[in-house]
């Protein structure tokens, strides 16, 4: 089995991909998923060091994934996506390893302007929501 570094879970294919092209730049192994339940297999599968997952998912809801990440998996990070950051607000328990969250539509240029050689993670922006990138440990 081949180590996977990160796992996308969106239901929009476009979105997907892109993320999925960006790591790919840097070189870094990523599995995507449609869906939750395609998600979670993903996560349980491959215990990815980050699993970016959008709110808005359809049948699952995207916070329902990630508490069950977090639940079964403390040391996976959770990056949140979406288009509507208030719907967020107030609904992330304090126990969940979320990093951050990436407000739709993003900036793939931004994305790329934060990777810098030895950053574990960088805070960039976009306005008000910002986005938060990881980055893999140099020493891994």
């Amino acid at each position: 089995m081949n180590k996977v570094d990160v796992v996308v879970i969106d239901d929009d294919e476009g979105v997907r991909w892109v993320i999925q092209e960006l790591l790919d730049t840097r070189k870094i192994s990523c599995s995507v998923a449609r869906n939750g339940q395609e998600g979670l297999q993903l996560v349980f599968k491959h215990r990815p060091a980050l699993a970016i997952v959008d709110i808005k998912l359809g049948a699952m809801n995207g916070l329902d994934v990630a508490r069950l990440i977090s639940k079964n998996y403390k040391n996976i990070k959770i990056l949140l996506i979406t288009g509507y950051k208030e719907t967020v607000n107030g609904q992330i328990d304090a126990a969940m390893p979320v990093m951050g969250i990436i407000e739709k539509p993003f900036d793939v240029m931004e994305l790329l302007d934060l990777d810098q050689p030895g950053a574990q993670r960088q805070w960039g922006g976009g306005g008000e929501a910002g986005c938060l990138f990881l980055m893999p440990d140099p020493a891994t």
